[in-house]
């Protein structure tokens, strides 16, 4: 019996931005580096946090009212700056409910990045205008055919026909992301 496994845009630029070692820490080659500014880090993935309002006097703080947020990846360069990155698909995106979340990260996080698809761009200026980084992503996706095995490369969310030629299967049920090609991360300046 063959497993069938189903990954996301969102877990393969994880691992695309992750490039992870064998033990799991950021690869060599990891674009997290790019977007960060160093490779001395270490991160949690959908870490959940308290969220820290702007409170002078802690006492102030009620515990019982405050919210849970969990940003994709949290980074740690040093114990006194923590970074949250929020990462947006190109399939089920909505800007404003992406823009509620990282203004949740605001007041708990040293900074905020937000990463985009490249299509999307054009919402960069406005979480600029909210004060976060932003970054925009390019990527091809590799596709199996679960009929006849075959990888076809492409860009976009919508499910490719199938490149051999024999197969022509082009039912979006039969094929699965397999990975991703000519990834990049350039930030929206």
């Amino acid at each position: 019996m063959e497993v069938i496994y189903s990954m996301t845009i969102d877990d393969e630029l994880i691992l695309e931005l992750i490039k992870p070692d064998r033990l799991g820490e950021v690869g060599d080659d990891a674009l997290i580096i790019k977007v960060v500014g160093t490779r001395n880090m270490s991160y949690k993935l959908e870490e959940p946090t308290t969220e820290l309002k702007s409170y002078t006097d802690m006492k102030e703080f009620d515990y019982a009212r405050a919210h849970l947020i969990t940003p994709d990846i949290t980074v740690v360069i040093s114990k006194e700056k923590e970074i949250a990155i929020e990462l947006e698909n190109d399939v089920h995106w909505d800007f404003g409910e992406s823009l509620r979340q990282v203004k949740k990260y605001k007041y708990r996080f040293n900074g905020v990045t937000v990463i985009i698809p490249d299509e999307c761009k054009r919402f960069a200026p406005l979480y600029k205008n909210e004060g976060f980084r932003v970054f925009l992503w390019k990527t091809k996706r590799r596709w199996q055919c679960l009929r006849c095995g075959t990888e076809t490369v492409r860009e976009g969310p919508v499910t490719p026909k199938c490149s051999n030629s024999k197969c022509k299967n082009n039912s979006q049920n039969e094929f699965r992301l397999v990975g991703l090609r000519d990834t990049d991360f350039e930030e929206y300046i």
